[in-house]
């Protein structure tokens, strides 16, 4: 038998070979497609992948607080001024001195002494340490500023909404002069108030701070005892702001009167409360401060 010529057999070796070898090649290139995708699947799986995750989770969950924050604070304001404009007898459809339908005397009683408690209930228990520590149970400690000011904003509109105008005129100045004067007056107390706000820390009073650090990573701030401005003069100047925008008015009705008085009488009780919690909270410079700067009349009271 004859033998193939031996360049042909050479060539079958070489074509054997070269199958062979792409047969590797395909091989090796599935073990790394599979060592690839095996490694991809284990850096998925991680510690420090999840706690990217983790993360990302506690700054979108601090992004959402601080909106929300925001949203409190515009209530705030709105309610700060819907509050000012009623009591001052200022450009609303109803403030009030508004004429309104009479209604019996027992409903206007219970109505507005509804309306009162509305808020002073609310800003009393928010308020004490005792409802902020059970209320701390059930969210996060650092909107818990902004639920009280979104409370307290619902709880200043529902008053002067629900509140029902009525009685004779108390006294009403008619000058041009004296009413600027009274106006200026008000605005002047609106306007202490404002500024009193900024000289503890506006935006931690209205809950913005508490979620603004967080989301910068920063801690909840604690809260620390400060005497500046107003508060060097007066102890509450926030509140006495208030007595004098809520009194200095050229018109007041019987219904303003009650209003006015109401809302005194919740500042003064409010406060005896208020500064018991202080007293705890600071001990004794809270006790030096009570000695050398009068509550909220300087000089007097």
């Amino acid at each position: 038998m004859t033998s193939p010529p031996k360049n042909e057999k050479t060539n079958s070796e070489a074509f054997r070979v070269s199958i062979g070898f792409v047969e590797q090649i395909k091989i090796n290139s599935m073990k790394t497609v599979q060592a690839a995708i095996t490694v991809n699947i284990k850096a998925t799986n991680t510690p420090s992948n999840d706690i990217d995750k983790g993360r990302l989770m506690a700054s979108m969950k601090n992004t959402g607080r601080f909106i929300y924050s925001l949203v409190c604070y515009g209530a705030g304001v709105a309610s700060l001024i819907y509050f000012i404009l009623f009591v001052n007898d200022l450009w609303l459809p109803q403030t009030v001195n508004s004429i309104v339908p009479s209604s019996s005397l027992a409903h206007v009683i219970i109505i507005n002494t509804l309306a009162l408690l509305l808020f002073g209930v609310q800003h009393s228990v928010m308020a004490r340490p005792a409802f902020k520590r059970w209320f701390a149970g059930f969210i996060d400690p650092s909107v818990e500023r902004a639920n009280y000011v979104l409370a307290t904003a619902l709880a200043i509109s529902g008053m002067c909404y629900i509140w029902i105008p009525f009685g004779p005129i108390v006294w009403q100045i008619e000058s041009d002069m004296g009413i600027s004067l009274l106006r200026g007056i008000a605005f002047f107390g609106w306007g202490f108030l404002f500024l009193a706000t900024f000289m503890i820390n506006h935006f931690e009073l209205f809950g913005l701070r508490q979620t603004f650090d967080p989301m910068q990573g920063k801690p909840v701030p604690d809260a620390t005892f400060k005497m500046s401005g107003f508060y060097k003069i007066v102890r509450h100047p926030i509140q006495t702001g208030v007595l004098i925008g809520v009194w200095a008015v050229p018109l007041s009705t019987a219904s303003h009167l009650v209003f006015a008085a109401g809302i005194s009488a919740y500042i003064f009780v409010g406060l005896y409360f208020e500064e018991k919690d202080l007293i705890k909270e600071f001990g004794d410079t809270y006790l030096d401060y009570m000695q050398r700067v009068k509550r909220v009349i300087p000089f007097i009271y």
